[in-house]
């Protein structure tokens, strides 16, 4: 039903040995703009994956994009992806005010 590319076999070696999480996020990047290329549905989670491996990696900018993204592609994600949004912007609000 939908287009997963190698997201088993990428998740599975990141969880195996995480120095191979750059090499599934990149994957997921490239899985994604060529779905969206082919104006083909990203699968449910993949979005939000890729936002988690972003967050992971200190882009808390790039992570609201993916969790908007997931919530606007898949609705019954609102919720979570609501939540995790909200979040980050109060970490970044905190932060934000730590340093004045």
């Amino acid at each position: 039903m939908y287009d997963w590319g190698q997201y088993e076999p990428m998740l599975y070696a990141g969880y195996k040995d995480p120095t191979k999480m750059e090499a599934m996020r990149i994957g997921l990047e490239t899985h994604i703009a060529e779905l969206e290329g082919k104006k083909q549905k990203v699968p449910p989670g993949l979005y939000a994956e890729l936002g988690t491996l972003y967050l992971q990696a200190g882009s808390s900018d790039k992570a609201i994009a993916m969790y908007t993204n997931e919530r606007n592609t898949w609705p019954e994600s609102k919720g979570l992806m609501d939540a995790m949004t909200r979040n980050l912007e109060k970490r970044r609000q905190a932060m934000a005010e730590v340093k004045q």
